[in-house]
């Protein structure tokens, strides 16, 4: 089941693990739009058979309930966009890197992916959006150990 979480729907984006904005109490904050992953990973919470839904969060939501931390925080700021899914799914990644970016406060943004759906125009536009710095999640360097990770034949 997919579940949209914006304003209406009551779900707060602090507090949650899955989905929303995360404050360790640095100045990183982490950001997780989606919860929905491409890959199937055999050692990922996301792939248990418990985990029966995806959520995803309204992109507005996302940078009113960021803008409401920064309050808190004040300056220097990472907004680190990262998930218990895959990021790069996020259909409002770009716009969302481009909302971040306008917010003073934060000086940095971050993504962590897994690359399988990097692509260089994708990449192009994470750049023009501002993105600072891709963080790749690398399991392995043998091809055969990446495929049975990911749960996948191909």
């Amino acid at each position: 089941m997919l579940i949209i979480i914006n304003k209406q729907s009551k779900i707060p984006l602090i507090g949650l693990i899955q989905i929303g904005i995360i404050d360790r109490g640095t100045n990183l904050l982490q950001i997780r739009p989606t919860t929905i992953c491409n890959l199937d990973c055999i050692f990922c919470s996301t792939n248990h058979p418990l985990h029966q839904n995806n959520y995803i969060a309204e992109k507005s939501y996302l940078i009113e309930t960021l803008k409401e931390i920064i309050k808190e925080k004040q300056t220097n700021i990472e907004a680190n966009i990262d998930s218990v899914g895959e990021p790069t799914t996020y259909e409002n990644l770009i716009p969302l890197i481009e909302e971040i970016s306008k917010i003073k406060e934060v000086n940095f943004i971050s993504m962590q992916t897994n690359g399988t759906l990097l692509t260089k125009q994708l990449i192009k536009q994470l750049e023009k959006a501002n993105l600072n710095r891709i963080n790749l999640s690398i399991h392995t360097l043998d091809e055969n150990k990446a495929k049975i990770l990911a749960n996948n034949k191909n």
